[in-house]
């Protein structure tokens, strides 16, 4: 049996550059860690700037509130070496801590302390934001992201890995 979270259409915070929270190699990392290991080559040769820093934030922002939404019942953690490895968590961590807490939704104060992130949410927003990874930046365009359709469907079977 899957379960569906959050469906609808979602739109990535849009933040000013005093906003911005991770440097270019943590939005580097951030990107190599919500995208599948095929977009990697493109996400090291993306021209950093604040707004993809903006997209790789607003993208982390979406991962941890819509894990907080799905919440944490039967809850099994994995090992948390793999794709994009430590140094995400570790930015993960920190981000959490220093994130305004107006840009969630669902995730609070407390749990933004240890902050957590399902892989599956990883991967429906890795799919559902690859063209604006592929197409928007390649135009150089920095007119605010479209809204995406997106129900996040936990695997039908197993535990479930979380990052964090």
């Amino acid at each position: 049996m899957s379960y569906n979270f959050n469906k609808g259409f979602q739109q990535l915070i849009q933040f000013k550059p005093e906003e911005l929270l991770l440097n270019e190699e943590e939005s580097l990392i951030v990107l190599k860690f919500i995208f599948k290991p095929t977009h990697h080559a493109y996400i090291d040769e993306l021209p950093m700037n604040d707004h993809v820093r903006g997209y790789a934030q607003g993208l982390l922002v979406k991962a941890i509130d819509a894990s907080y939404s799905v919440g944490y019942v039967a809850l099994i953690a994995e090992s948390l070496m793999g794709r994009a490895g430590t140094a995400s968590i570790k930015i993960i961590k920190r981000f959490g801590k220093n994130a305004a807490k107006h840009w969630f939704k669902h995730a609070t104060v407390h749990d933004l302390e240890n902050v957590k992130i399902y892989d599956f949410v990883r991967d429906h927003l890795g799919r559902a934001f690859a063209y604006d990874l592929k197409i928007r930046f390649a135009q150089n365009n920095t007119m605010p992201l479209l809204s995406r359709d997106i129900a996040y469907a936990a695997p039908p079977n197993g535990p479930l890995k979380v990052w964090g």
